[in-house]
């Protein structure tokens, strides 16, 4: 009965607390510290709980979960005196049921699944037993991103040789029971898919499906989705790595964990824990989503450099790394390494692009690597000097480039296109004959940015619903005419939002080779406007736009009577429209001596520009022969051109 009664005041006083008049002014002071002989300290902030070792980092008041009776003290009296007046010791105030659950600096309760999806997180994290032509040579991390396609650090797997002797370990950690799981050990096949960036310390491997003892199969372990999403961690956020430290069996690091700085372009710092064999490791946010490909730790350097051991000298390998005095860790951005295998990777292995969309926000991307457009070294984009060296030897057989005739130059295109490439936009012109200074692709009538990525996707749709309507066809057993089947791609084609435009018309040359898949006049084009443009001849038109329904198509150009007048690039689109003319005399009948004098003033109003330099050697180096009107203007006026 005591204890019942004992409890009943207690919940008084907690009432009478939290209707307390002194609230508000308790609320206003500062935090103190109460140690376990229920002395004060002045030190404000912090409040411990005797024999429980807890400190809290904020004032109660501050906690959503704490009452809102205990404020925050200036000092020991103001404390006393707040005791007295409500008949309370401080083991009482301590033990107080309200005060009981408290949030310590946030709150780090997570939903105990958490632990679930950590493991499965988990199963596609492998060691790597690392070997060259000399042995092995230490471990290292890895995870499975993709069906057989697994990632890790460039300075783990430098190259196709370590790949081809190294191997993957799955499974290396103990059980539920702390017993060894069952090994099972991958090779590597560099020989299907090998890419390696050392800028960025990645390299991405094909597994094999099987493991040695050909009782495992890879698709068991899953595998990490990457998000190239940007936001998905921030400073202060907390990480988790699944690693394999020194080698040893997996291991997860979840305490002193936080995000310490995402300022830099293509990596994040934090200060999770960490060992030799880590590198490759993924790092995780609280969704476990990777955020991170973890590659390095960051030490501490004195003013000239140099590294310091953690009793502040100057460090040396033979204090090994452990006397190393580590700041924080460093793994690089998924955003950045996506973005390299979305634009780079995926151009050499097509494959990519089934497990790794293209990236949407291509601007937020670049601004968090670091790349500027007003800053891109175009020396690698378009190398003058060399290109002037190459064009001086082109046309060197030619007395008077300038005064040269229209069967002169004929020849010459005509003699130097050795290399003749069938129609094939996804091989030949998007990866990077159509690139402009950016890296981005612009249609070529409204301007309008894309990447890379979309514009091969797109073809390889295309394919795959030519290869469907194959199969539809053979199951049938109907008869289908050329023209139709040549129809209905053509429809599938104009589905899609972008598609090749020849700005000679395919219909003009009834799509023969090696004019359908000559580089020069063929340029990136949205499918809306490829449409709008029809089949018509370029030519300039009055009072443009003119009508409501040719407002609708203004970004890319106005149609009428017959004629197309794009809205961007005419001096680009009459240079190949030139080209065109010379290279294939007599080929199309379409350009009378009017229309050919409407591109000689389009030339001349909008002048060669960088992205059609660049073009213009790039396809030289694939089929040999160059755009004289890009490499000297003058002759647009220059040479009589054949109607």
């Amino acid at each position: 009965m005591k204890t019942f009664e004992k409890f009943l005041a207690q919940v008084k006083r907690a009432e009478q607390r939290l209707l307390s008049p002194l609230e508000g002014e308790l609320n206003q002071a500062p935090a103190a510290v109460i140690n376990s002989e229920h002395n004060f300290s002045s030190t404000p902030g912090t409040f411990a709980q005797p024999n429980a070792g807890v400190v809290f980092r904020k004032s109660i008041s501050d906690r959503g979960s704490a009452a809102p009776g205990i404020g925050k003290f200036v000092n020991p009296k103001q404390i006393n005196d707040y005791l007295q007046q409500h008949n309370l010791n401080i083991t009482e105030l301590i033990n107080d049921r309200l005060l009981r659950e408290r949030v310590i600096s946030g709150d780090d309760t997570l939903d105990v699944n958490y632990l679930e999806k950590g493991v499965q997180a988990g199963r596609a994290v492998c060691r790597i037993n690392i070997y060259s032509a000399e042995g092995e040579e230490g471990f290292g991390t890895g995870f499975l991103i993709a069906p057989q396609l697994l990632i890790t650090n460039h300075h783990v797997i430098p190259d196709a040789q370590y790949a081809s002797a190294s191997y993957a370990e799955f499974n290396y950690e103990k059980g539920i029971h702390d017993l060894p799981l069952s090994l099972k050990v991958f090779s590597f096949e560099p020989s299907k898919l090998f890419y390696t960036n050392e800028e960025l310390d990645y390299t991405i491997v094909w597994v094999a499906e099987a493991s040695t003892d050909g009782f495992g199969k890879l698709q068991e372990f899953g595998y990490l989705h990457l998000n190239p999403g940007l936001g998905k961690t921030k400073e202060g956020n907390f990480v988790s790595i699944i690693q394999h430290p020194d080698g040893k069996m997996k291991k997860v690091a979840l305490r002193q964990n936080e995000v310490t700085n995402l300022s830099l372009p293509k990596f994040i710092r934090y200060v999770t824990d960490t060992k030799s064999g880590s590198s490759g490791a993924p790092v995780f946010n609280d969704k476990w989503e990777v955020v991170a490909l973890h590659h390095a730790g960051v030490p501490r350097y004195n003013a000239e450099g140099k590294i310091l051991n953690r009793s502040g000298a100057v460090w040396d390998k033979s204090q090994g790394e452990i006397q190393v005095d580590w700041l924080e860790n460093e793994g690089v951005r998924i955003s950045s390494i996506v973005y390299d295998i979305t634009t780079v990777a995926a151009v050499r292995f097509p494959l990519l692009w089934n497990y790794f969309q293209p990236i949407r926000n291509v601007d937020d991307i670049r601004k968090s690597m670091g790349i500027s457009i007003d800053t891109i070294d175009t020396g690698n984009y378009y190398p003058e000097q060399e290109d002037n060296v190459q064009r001086q030897k082109y046309y060197a057989g030619l007395e008077n480039i300038t005064a040269a005739t229209f069967q002169e130059l004929h020849d010459l295109l005509a003699d130097t296109h050795t290399k003749h490439h069938n129609y094939n936009p996804s091989k030949y012109v998007y990866p990077l004959v159509d690139l402009h200074p950016d890296g981005q692709i612009r249609s070529i009538y409204s301007n309008k940015a894309f990447s890379v990525q979309e514009l091969i996707l797109a073809d390889q749709k295309v394919d795959i619903d030519r290869q469907l309507r194959f199969i539809e066809i053979s199951k049938t057993e109907k008869l289908i005419g050329s023209n139709d089947f040549d129809a209905a791609v053509e429809a599938l084609e104009a589905a899609l939002p972008y598609n090749c435009e020849h700005v000679v018309c395919q219909s003009w040359f009834n799509k023969q080779e090696p004019m359908r898949g000559d580089l020069h006049h063929l340029f990136a084009c949205e499918s809306r406007c490829n449409s709008f443009r029809n089949n018509f001849p370029y030519r300039d038109l009055p009072n443009y736009p003119q009508t409501e329904s040719e407002k609708i198509r203004s970004d890319c150009g106005n149609v009428e009577s017959g004629f197309f007048e794009p809205e961007h690039n005419k001096g680009i689109v009459a240079r190949a429209v030139l080209y065109f003319l010379v290279r294939y005399p007599g080929a199309i009948a379409v350009y009378d001596h009017e229309s050919i004098q409407v591109l000689k003033d389009w030339s001349k109003e909008q002048p060669v520009s960088l992205y059609e330099k660049h073009r213009n050697r790039e396809i030289f180096l694939m089929q040999g022969n160059r755009n004289p009107f890009i490499d000297y203007p003058e002759l647009v006026f220059t040479l009589e051109f054949r109607a």
